[in-house]
C-alpha cells in the first residue's frame, strides 16, 4: 500500500514541508492577542512533532488542533479585521451567558420619572453589560434638567446603577403665562403642578437669575413672607412685593435689603398691612409715599374738607 500522497510523496519531506509552515505560522500570530499566540503555539509544536503524514492526519491531537487553529484564525480575524463584528460577537456570548443589562437601580430620585430614565437609556438596556457605556449612559441622565449630579457604574453580572443628585426647586417662576420650577441658579427644571404650589412665585423677565438671593434673604421678614403672594421683577431692575388682602410695595433698586427691614419694622409697629392702603412706594430714598384706596381717598378728602369747613365757621 502506498502511502497517502503518492509514490512520488517523500515523507521527509512533506513532514519537513508541514514543519516549515507551522514555523510560518508561528510567525504570523505574533501580533495575536496573548490567549491566541498561545493555544496557537501549543497547536503548531504539536504539529511539528508528528513529522509522519499518516501518523499525523489519523492522530486525534491533529484533528483537535486543526479544529482549534480554525477557532484561534476565526477570533484574530474578528479582533484585526472588524471591530463592529468583533463587539457584536462579545456582546452576544455575554448576554447569552446571563450578563445582559436586564437590572437598573436609582439611587436619589425622588422628583425624576423613572419611565424618562429608562426611555434615555433603552438603546443600552437589554444589551450585554460589557459593552454597556457608562458615559453615554451618564450624559444622557445629565440631560434631564432635574438631575444635578450624576454618577453610572456597572454591577456584574446584570446590574447597572445610577446614582444621582436631583436639583431642589426654590421657587415657582411665572413668564409668558407659563409657571416652570426653578432652582436655585435659575434653572428651569419642569413645568410646575399641584404638588409644587407651597414655593414662592417670582414673575417676569430675569426674575429667576436673581430669585436666589432676593428669596434667601427675605425668608428673615416673617411678617413679609407670611402674606407675600409673589415677588414681581421690574425691569429685571427691582422688586415689587404683592401681598395676599394688602398693598404693593415697591422696592428700591438699590438698597433693598434696609428697605425690607424697615418695612417689617413699620408693620409690626404700625400695622401697615392692616390699613386701607393700596400700595407702599419706598423707591425714594428720603420718603414713604402711601397711596390709600380710591374709596378710603374719598372718605379722608371729604373729612379734610368738612374739618376746614368747620375751622372757616369759626372764624
Amino acid at each position: 500500500m502506498q502511502p497517502l500522497g503518492g509514490n512520488n510523496c517523500d515523507n521527509s519531506d512533506f513532514g519537513a514541508g508541514l514543519a516549515n509552515a507551522a514555523a510560518n505560522g508561528l510567525a504570523r500570530v505574533q501580533a495575536a492577542p496573548n490567549a491566541v499566540q498561545r493555544y496557537i503555539y501549543r497547536s503548531l509544536r504539536n504539529l511539528r512533532s508528528k513529522a509522519h503524514p499518516v501518523q499525523l492526519v489519523h492522530s486525534r491531537r491533529f484533528r483537535i488542533s486543526v479544529l482549534g487553529l480554525m477557532l484561534a484564525g476565526g477570533c484574530a480575524f474578528l479582533f484585526y479585521e472588524g471591530r463592529d463584528d468583533r463587539q457584536s460577537l462579545i456582546a452576544a456570548l455575554s448576554a447569552k451567558a446571563g450578563f445582559e443589562a436586564s437590572s437598573l437601580v436609582v439611587n436619589g430620585a425622588h422628583n425624576l420619572d423613572m419611565d424618562i430614565i429608562k426611555q434615555k437609556l433603552a438603546t443600552q438596556l437589554g444589551n450585554s453589560l460589557f459593552d454597556f457605556d457608562v458615559g453615554e449612559a451618564r450624559q444622557h441622565v445629565l440631560s434631564n434638567p432635574w438631575v444635578e449630579q450624576a454618577r453610572v457604574r456597572k454591577v456584574y453580572p446584570d446590574t447597572v446603577v445610577i446614582d444621582l443628585v436631583e436639583r431642589e426647586p426654590v421657587a415657582l417662576w411665572k413668564a409668558d403665562g407659563v409657571v416652570n420650577i426653578i432652582s436655585a441658579d435659575g434653572t428651569v427644571i419642569a413645568e410646575a403642578g399641584l404638588q409644587h404650589m407651597r414655593l414662592p412665585q417670582v414673575v417676569g423677565k430675569g426674575a429667576n437669575d436673581t430669585a436666589s438671593e432676593f428669596l434667601s434673604y427675605i425668608s428673615r421678614f416673617s411678617s413679609i413672607t407670611s402674606r407675600a403672594k409673589a415677588y414681581v421683577r421690574v425691569a429685571d431692575r427691582r422688586w415689587n412685593i404683592h401681598l395676599d388682602n394688602g398693598p404693593k410695595i415697591m422696592l428700591p433698586e438699590h438698597d433693598w435689603q434696609a428697605a425690607l427691614a424697615e418695612l417689617e419694622e413699620l408693620n409690626v409697629r404700625k400695622q401697615l398691612f392692616e390699613r386701607d392702603i393700596v400700595q407702599v412706594d419706598m423707591r425714594l430714598s428720603d420718603r414713604l409715599v402711601l397711596k390709600m384706596s380710591p374709596e378710603q381717598a374719598e372718605i379722608r378728602k371729604t373729612a379734610i374738607e368738612d374739618s376746614l369747613k368747620r375751622k372757616w365757621h369759626r372764624i
